[in-house]
């Protein structure tokens, strides 16, 4: 089973990343956007994981958050990752020094727990579409795209599996842990 650790977002979260991903559209000429209930923040993609791994994970999550109470993200700016064939569209957040901790906390202890991961340079953001091809000049994207800057309540972090359902890739939460010390299992 491919699996991630990711922030979700509630609903009127989702719902704002939508709207913005319906204005980002009226300026592309083609891309695959994310649908509204995949939008989240990975902190950590793991990747083919089995069931023993998987229990191990649910104990490092359970562990990276005994000292964490919810925080806030503050959306900052739009961008893209730049490939060969496709440009991933995101919208990034500002330095948060407690995502940093935790993004460290869970790196220490999944390589403590001998758990491959793919180590790629954190830098927090949303994907919000790939193959993205604008139909105007996007090199300054945050003037093209208009949105508001709003903060992100994080009040749990979630192991998610990558499950295929008619062709696409949907992430299905299989465990999550609220900040606080309370946990709920699904």
């Amino acid at each position: 089973m491919r699996v991630y650790i990711t922030i979700d977002f509630e609903d009127k979260i989702e719902d704002y990343f939508d709207k913005i991903t319906t204005n980002i559209k009226a300026h592309c000429t083609s891309g695959s956007f994310t649908r509204k209930n995949n939008f989240h923040m990975t902190i950590r993609f793991i990747g083919e994981a089995d069931d023993l791994q998987i229990t191990k994970i649910k104990e490092i999550l359970d562990k990276s958050v005994l000292e964490l109470s919810p925080f806030e993200l503050l959306i900052a700016n739009l961008g893209i990752f730049k490939r060969k064939k496709t440009n991933i569209l995101w919208i990034g957040v500002e330095q948060n020094s407690v995502l940093s901790k935790l993004h460290k906390e869970i790196t220490n202890l999944l390589i403590e727990a001998k758990i491959p991961f793919y180590d790629k340079l954190f830098m927090p953001h949303i994907t919000l579409g790939r193959r993205v091809m604008f139909n105007e000049d996007s090199e300054d994207l945050n003037s093209l795209i208009q949105f508001e800057k709003f903060s992100i309540p994080v009040k749990a972090i979630t192991l998610m599996a990558s499950k295929e359902e008619n062709g696409k890739f949907n992430g299905v939460p299989i465990y999550k842990v609220n900040l606080k010390n309370t946990t709920t299992c699904k």
